[in-house]
């Protein structure tokens, strides 16, 4: 157990854990911690469920200098209207202790708060944002794509045709070659999303790492913890890896929206389309144009096409589709990657959970890898482009589920994934 994970933090995790359904016995081994110790917190948490677990204070419970509860809600308010940037009249400006105080004054607001119990204020209510949590200066470990077919990135782009028929366009890149493959359909569920990435394979080849956004349709939903979407069950049983970008940074996506510009101002600005089957009796007509006119800025003159000349690939032919089940996948063995950025108080999220990194981290980039076969989560940060990844957490990560080993046709060499992303 690493010396920065706080007691609070312990207590928070033992309580979800359990119910969750993990067994105490299970729980006091992975935490190193008694059963009366977790006797205690369980009995604290079905006392008064909303707990938050830390260590209480032996301070007066109250003060005579204290704050009124309205001028506090009115700071917190105050700063809200403030970030949000909603209004003209909020849309620039500052948003610090400085600003609300000079706001509450104006407001005539009484007992007018000193600057120090604004920022009292918003730190106990969640508002501050510590030296680095909102900078853009931390390194992002950028995935670095080391031959053909090492990483695909897939997102969708909305378009609507005259009469108001929604397009949902699946692009997915290869981000060594720049070769595309693209479907058209007319939703975005999770399997519509599954079936353009068997088509995808089918037609470019089986990437190691399938790169993806937070949308609902990849990741499986914003509600259930720990949810293992059909997505990344696919894309494990067919022995790829998925990663997940950091949420809300389209940039760490780049590649594929710099395609879909391009996409749409030579294929979709050029044509008045009327129908889901007028863009897709197009498509092969701008993806030939693609893949053997057009040189990507970073090919150094070569096509698409050129790039992938007498590479060997493996495809998802149709003896591999029949080995895939119909209906819900099963969750197999292989590892699971997600890059996420430490928040203000130290902690990331992580399919709908909450997990403690520690303060040190505020303000960096974490990659987390889970490991079905394992049920482990490694935490790991890399300091520098030419830095080795360094380990800096290991928790266990319980399925609910049987975890199932990867079939043998689809078991492929991982040597160069683990090259490049340990874990």
């Amino acid at each position: 157990m690493d010396t920065e994970t706080t007691e609070q933090a312990l207590r928070q995790e033992a309580i979800r854990r359990h119910l969750q359904g993990e067994r105490r016995c299970d729980i006091c081994r992975d935490l190193n911690r008694t059963t009366r110790w977790f006797d205690k917190w369980w009995a604290a948490y079905r006392h008064t469920p909303q707990a938050d677990f830390a260590d209480r204070s032996r301070a007066p419970l109250t003060s005579p200098q204290a704050m009124p509860s309205s001028v506090t809600q009115t700071v917190v308010a105050v700063r809200q209207t403030l970030e949000a940037a909603a209004t003209p009249e909020t849309k620039y400006g500052l948003i610090g202790h400085g600003a609300i105080r000079g706001q509450l004054e104006r407001w005539g607001v009484q007992p007018l708060p000193s600057l120090a119990t604004i920022q009292r204020i918003l730190a106990q209510a969640g508002l501050t944002h510590p030296v680095g949590a909102g900078s853009a200066s931390a390194y992002y470990p950028w995935p670095m794509a080391w031959e053909v077919n090492a990483i695909h990135a897939t997102d969708i782009i909305t378009r609507h045709v005259h009469g108001g028929e929604e397009i949902e366009n699946f692009h997915t890149i290869d981000l060594y070659s720049h070769a595309v493959y693209l479907t058209q359909h007319t939703d975005k569920s999770s399997a519509t999303m599954c079936t353009h990435l068997r088509k995808t394979w089918a037609n470019l080849g089986l990437p190691f790492i399938q790169q993806l956004d937070n949308e609902a349709a990849f990741c499986g939903g914003h509600t259930h913890r720990r949810v293992i979407g059909q997505v990344v069950r696919l894309c494990l049983f067919c022995g790829l890896e998925p990663f997940f970008t950091p949420v809300y940074e389209a940039k760490r996506n780049y590649q594929i929206e710099t395609f879909h510009s391009l996409w749409d101002k030579g294929f979709w600005s050029r044509e008045d389309f009327t129908g889901l089957t007028h863009v897709q009796a197009e498509t092969p007509t701008f993806l030939r144009w693609y893949h053997t006119c057009y040189q990507p800025p970073s090919l150094n003159g070569q096509t698409p096409a050129q790039m992938r000349r007498g590479v060997p690939v493996r495809r998802l032919m149709a003896d591999l589709q029949r080995l895939i089940p119909t209906g819900r996948l099963p969750i197999t063995a292989g590892r699971l990657h997600l890059m996420r950025k430490v928040d203000g108080v130290g902690q990331i999220t992580l399919l709908n959970e909450t997990w403690p990194v520690g303060d040190k981290w505020i303000g960096e980039y974490v990659r987390a890898t889970i490991n079905t076969a394992q049920q482990t989560l490694t935490l790991w940060r890399q300091e520098a482009a030419d830095a080795d990844w360094r380990l800096i957490k290991t928790r266990q990560f319980r399925l609910k589920e049987s975890v199932h080993d990867v079939l043998p046709a689809f078991r492929r060499n991982r040597a160069r994934c683990r090259e490049h992303w340990p874990g």
